[in-house]
């Protein structure tokens, strides 16, 4: 079984901080380029050193035609009229959420208003039926059943 070659994660940081290559880095170590550059991305994203890598290639030397849409791998292709027009729609729509809000506030009460009817109308319900279960124990059986 091959072992793992490892690396002082500090030393590559330090190296690369000096100026050297990714190559002269990864041979120093006896490592592949691709695990100083995993390392170097890593610096970079956490702010150790500064991204000094050279520039892509620009996109006029590739082809690149700004007339057409830009499409990426997962994403749909979007003229850039389309897109202008859906951004004034959500902010059109984010005009609209104040009064949005206002009327489910609106709601609310209400609901909250019929909620307590109900649990009053529900007590009287409950009062109406105890009076009438004192009424029928405290009238003679004869009195609250007349024709019988």
């Amino acid at each position: 079984m091959a072992r793992k070659a490892t690396v002082d994660v500090e030393m590559v940081a330090r190296m690369l901080r000096d100026g050297q290559s990714t190559q002269a880095v990864a041979e120093h170590f006896g490592v592949s380029r691709q695990a100083i550059d995993l390392h170097r991305r890593k610096f970079i994203k956490s702010g150790e050193i500064e991204d000094r890598r050279a520039p892509k290639v620009a996109a006029a030397s590739s082809g690149y035609d700004a007339s057409k849409p830009v499409r990426t791998e997962n994403a749909p292709s979007v003229p850039l009229d389309r897109l202008i027009e859906l951004v004034i729609e959500a902010f059109d729509s984010l005009k609209k959420v104040p009064g949005l809000e206002a009327e489910l506030e609106k709601y609310r009460r209400d609901y909250q208003k019929a909620a307590e009817r109900i649990e009053q109308l529900e007590k009287e319900v409950n009062r109406r039926l105890e009076q009438e279960a004192r009424w029928r124990q405290a009238v003679p059986p004869d009195i609250a059943r007349p024709g019988k």
